[in-house]
C-alpha cells in the first residue's frame, strides 16, 4: 500500500503523462482542480510533496507559492516552461525545488529526495516532550495517556485523537480532519457517527478517573472537536 501522497496542481502542457506515471510509482498522487481546490485539501489532509507545473505568469505562481507556505511545511516542487527570473523569488517565498528542464527522471528523483528527507524528519520530530494540558498529560513515546497521574486504557486512535488535540489545545478539528489523521484514510462513510462512538467510549474511559475530565473534550456542534482548557 502506498503511504506517500502527492498533491499535483497542473494544466494541460504543465506536466507530461510520463512524468505523472513515474511519481505514482512513488506515491498516491491526487491531481487537484485548481488553486482554490489545492489550499483546500492542504488545509484538510496531509501530503508528503506539493507539485506545482502550470503556464502561468511566473509572478502568480510566486503568490500561489507564498500562499500554500503560510498553511504547511510540506515539500514543494514547482515547474516553469523556461528559466525565469523568478526563479530565485519563488525559491525565498517557499519552494524547494524549481526546475526550469522539465525531464521527467529529474522530476522523479527530486520528488524521491524531497518526499525521503521530509519523512526521516517527521520520524525524528518524535521526540519525548510530554504534551500538558490541564490535568491531561500525553506521553508520546510510550503511548500513554494520564489524567492526575492516573493512567488512561486508551487504544490506538484514542490515543492519536488525543494527541492530536493536545497539541494544540483549542483548535478545532472538522470531522473530515479527525479521520483522515487518525485513521488515515480519505474520509468516506458516516464519519460523523464513527468519530462520535470513539469519542464516546474515550469521555467514558476519562470519566471514571475523574468526573469532570471528559469535559476536556468539546464538541463544537456539526463541526468537530477540540481540547478544551478548563480555567481552575
Amino acid at each position: 500500500m502506498k503511504k506517500n501522497r502527492i498533491i499535483v496542481l497542473t494544466d494541460e502542457s504543465g506536466l507530461s503523462w510520463d512524468s505523472l506515471g513515474l511519481l505514482e510509482q512513488q506515491a498516491e498522487i491526487y491531481l487537484a482542480k485548481g488553486t482554490q481546490d489545492t489550499l483546500s485539501h492542504l488545509t484538510i489532509f496531509s501530503y508528503h510533496l506539493i507539485l506545482i507545473a502550470l503556464q502561468q505568469e511566473p509572478e502568480i505562481v510566486c503568490q500561489f507559492v507564498e500562499a500554500i507556505r503560510k498553511l504547511v511545511i510540506t515539500p514543494m516542487i514547482v515547474l516553469l516552461p523556461d528559466h525565469s527570473e523568478m526563479r530565485n523569488k519563488i525559491i525565498q517565498v517557499g519552494a524547494d525545488v524549481v526546475l526550469t528542464q522539465l525531464c521527467t527522471e529529474e522530476i522523479s528523483l527530486q520528488a524521491y529526495a524531497l518526499i525521503r528527507r521530509y519523512t526521516e524528519w517527521k520520524v525524528e520530530r518524535k521526540e519525548e516532550i510530554p504534551i500538558m494540558v490541564g490535568k491531561l498529560e500525553i506521553l508520546p513515546l510510550q503511548r500513554i495517556v494520564e489524567w492526575d497521574h492516573k493512567i488512561i486504557p486508551v487504544v490506538k486512535r484514542e490515543f492519536d485523537f488525543l494527541h492530536l488535540l493536545a497539541s494544540t489545545p483549542g483548535r478545532v478539528y472538522t470531522y473530515s480532519q479527525i479521520y483522515h489523521l487518525v485513521w488515515q484514510e480519505y474520509p468516506h462513510g458516516d464519519i460523523t457517527n464513527i468519530i462520535y462512538c470513539m469519542v464516546h467510549r474515550l469521555k467514558q474511559k476519562l470519566k471514571k478517573v475523574d468526573s469532570n475530565a471528559e469535559h476536556i473534550i468539546s464538541s463544537v456542534k456539526e463541526v468537530g472537536y477540540c481540547l478544551k482548557v478548563n480555567k481552575e
